[in-house]
């Protein structure tokens, strides 16, 4: 009987578990400099340019250690859409060339933009999730 409780309790709380909080209402990341910190949870070395940047004329930029990426964005609601992505094209040494990879799988689909603080975002799809720190 405990051990049927005890499932019971613990199926009943993970169907609470809230999903992350989309972007409040009126975030604009248009003029916002961002830090990547993790791209699928893998933290990115302490050394080297992780980096995204959302021009107020609605230009994209990005660097995952490597190559330097641009194009422009859309931003609907929590929904973040690049486009025209282009890139460098340098051979990248590890681990960079898989943070790249793996980043520019992530930017080539819609992503969900959620916030876990006011200065930590996370740009999210089927392709992975990028994890971001505002630059102040």
């Amino acid at each position: 009987m405990f051990r049927l409780l005890t499932l019971s309790c613990a199926a009943t709380l993970s169907a609470c578990v809230a999903p992350p909080p989309a972007a409040p209402p009126g975030v604009d990341l248009r003029g916002t400099d961002w830090h990547i910190v993790a791209v699928n949870g893998h933290q990115t070395p302490a050394q080297g340019d992780y980096s995204m940047h959302f021009g107020a004329d609605y230009s994209f930029g990005a660097k995952f250690g490597c190559n330097s990426m641009g194009g422009n964005y859309t931003q609907a609601g929590s929904t973040l859409t690049v486009t025209n992505l282009r890139s460098t094209l340098i051979g990248c040494p590890e681990p960079s060339a898989t943070f790249e990879s793996k980043g520019s799988a992530i930017l080539g689909q819609p992503m969900a933009v959620s916030f876990t603080s006011n200065d930590r975002m996370s740009l999210s799809n089927a392709a992975g999730t990028i994890t971001l720190d505002q630059v102040t």
